[in-house]
């Protein structure tokens, strides 16, 4: 079981700008590698402004597209740079109510939020869409940017549970079960979710299983080659076992809270923790990671006086 601390350093840049064909581009400070921000953030802005989840671009990564941005560490980034989309993309959504009501010729609190535009509320008859209204503005667009920031850490918890065989005459370990139930927050997107479970599965696992850098006795690295430094493939793991609970947080407008390294927290000390309880009736009492099946041999030898 364990808590984690995520999102120190709680501030993110994004800006949000819909054009007068309607197509929305988000720039986010954070860095994207296969985390999925680009399909969360265009939900979220989506979302807010009612349009398809098509007509929007999420860019990144680039500091001529995009004017400052902290980055991604720490699990934070929908947290603080989904907070930033969402404040962003409401700012836009004001200013349009705002340009909206002056067409309609009704006070903005009249004017209320529908997919593809707005309408005078009780009246959807009465509606402008998007495009009309963002001709309708001064600028030809409709921007906002600008700087989320949390004013905490927020503390995603959970609890994993390995099952193992050791085989006793090689040492080899077998992973035969994992159950991990993770919490983080209000959950924008289940899949995505998923994903960062079973990624950070796979290596927390290996930490525990397999991976090890190792040197020579004059420093050099004798594990610079995936031939020597052991990874493990889909078939050395098994189908994980993943669910979630959701606590919301109130340090920001999701409710979200870190996923990215939950999993990895969890499983290393799950794994190593199984692996000594199904031999400590020999008398094992510990193992250095990684669980080779030479160093659990080794254990084994040691209790036994081989």
């Amino acid at each position: 079981m364990y808590v984690e601390i995520t999102a120190f350093g709680g501030r993110e840049f994004a800006a949000v700008e819909i054009g007068p064909d309607a197509r929305v581009t988000v720039a986010v400070g954070t860095t994207p590698a296969g985390h999925g921000h680009e399909t969360s953030f265009a939900q979220l802005a989506s979302t807010s402004l009612g349009v398809p989840f098509e007509d929007v671009t999420v860019v990144h990564s680039d500091t001529g597209l995009v004017a400052r941005g902290e980055g991604t560490w720490g699990s934070r980034s929908l947290q603080v740079g989904g907070s930033s989309v969402y404040e962003q993309a409401e700012a836009v959504v004001e200013t349009g109510r705002r340009t909206a009501a002056a067409m309609l010729e009704v006070d903005a609190e009249d004017v209320e939020r529908i997919e593809g535009g707005f309408a005078v509320a009780g009246a959807p008859d009465r509606s402008v869409g998007w495009s009309e209204v963002v001709v309708a503005s001064d600028d030809g667009a409709i921007r906002a940017e600008g700087r989320f920031r949390q004013r905490g850490s927020t503390f995603p918890f959970g609890a994993h549970v390995a099952v193992v065989e050791v085989d006793t005459a090689t040492g080899a370990v077998r992973l035969l079960r994992h159950v991990a139930v993770d919490d983080c927050g209000r959950i924008l997107n289940p899949v995505l979710v998923r994903g960062q479970q079973h990624g950070g599965l796979g290596q927390g696992i290996a930490q525990a299983l397999f991976e090890e850098v190792r040197y020579d006795e004059s420093g050099n690295p004798v594990t610079s080659t995936l031939a020597t430094y052991q990874m493990p493939s889909a078939a050395d793991l098994p189908a994980f076992e993943t669910s979630n609970s959701e606590t919301p947080t109130d340090l920001n407008p999701l409710g979200a809270k870190g996923i990215g390294e939950s999993a990895t927290i969890g499983s290393t000390p799950a794994v190593q923790n199984a692996v000594i309880d199904a031999v400590s009736h020999l008398g094992v009492r510990h193992i250095d990671l990684p669980l080779t099946p030479e160093r659990v041999w080794r254990a084994l030898q040691d209790v036994s006086g081989g």
